[in-house]
C-alpha cells in the first residue's frame, strides 16, 4: 500500500515535487527587490519549507497527476494551480505549519 501512490511509472516522487518548488522559490526570491536580512530569513527558510511540502505530499499520498503538474510547474501560480486538483484534506494538510 505505501507505494500505492508511486504506481504510475514515471510519474514524479514528493522528492521532484519539493525540489520544483524550492526551485522556483530560489528564483523568486533571487528576483525580488527585498533587504538583505529579509532575503537571508525568506532564504533560510526556503529549506524546511521545501521538506513540509515533501512530507505532505507522502503524508497525503497525493496522486501522479497532482505530482505531475506541480513537478512540470513553471511559476508560483501554475504550482498554486496544481494546489486545486488536492482534496480538501490534502490542501488543509498543505497549509498547516511544521511542527517544532
Amino acid at each position: 500500500l505505501i507505494g500505492a501512490c508511486q504506481a504510475r511509472p514515471g510519474a514524479p516522487t514528493c522528492e521532484a515535487v519539493a525540489g520544483q518548488f524550492y526551485a522556483l522559490a530560489r528564483a523568486d526570491l533571487e528576483s525580488a527587490t527585498v533587504d538583505p536580512g529579509t532575503h537571508r530569513a525568506v532564504g533560510d527558510q526556503l529549506p524546511a519549507m521545501r521538506d513540509a511540502l515533501r512530507d505532505a505530499c507522502k503524508d497525503g499520498a497525493w496522486s501522479a497527476d497532482v505530482r505531475s503538474c506541480m513537478a512540470s510547474a513553471r511559476d508560483h501560480a501554475a504550482m498554486q494551480s496544481c494546489q486545486q486538483k488536492l482534496s480538501d484534506a490534502q490542501r488543509a494538510a498543505l497549509e498547516q505549519p511544521a511542527g517544532p
